[in-house]
């Protein structure tokens, strides 16, 4: 981006107040201080819109896993997750044969 560009907005006396105090005690300028708000309030904006995705994400995940635990029938929910963990053993082998052949 190149120079910077000067524009004439309306605050109200608090932040004015605000903006000043905070430059003082930062050595700086008003201008700086608010070209920092307006930087600090985009990045907020984007982490949000971001979390916002990922608990969307998570929201599908969480629905299909509860969709999959409605299915009718008995599940061997401590031998799935052994299974899982040790898929090197032969029981292991067996259990996810069985759970395929059940879909």
């Amino acid at each position: 981006m190149g120079g910077k560009v000067r524009i004439n907005i309306t605050v109200d006396p608090e932040t004015v107040r605000l903006a000043d105090c905070l430059a003082q005690r930062k050595k700086s300028s008003r201008s700086a201080i608010l070209r920092e708000g307006v930087r600090v309030l985009a990045e907020n904006h984007q982490r949000e819109m971001e979390e916002a995705k990922i608990r969307g994400r998570r929201g599908k995940a969480t629905e299909g896993i509860r969709r999959i635990a409605r299915k009718p029938g008995e599940w061997p929910s401590e031998a799935i997750v052994h299974a899982f963990r040790y898929p090197w053993e032969k029981k292991s082998q067996l259990l996810w044969k069985e759970l395929r052949r059940r879909k």
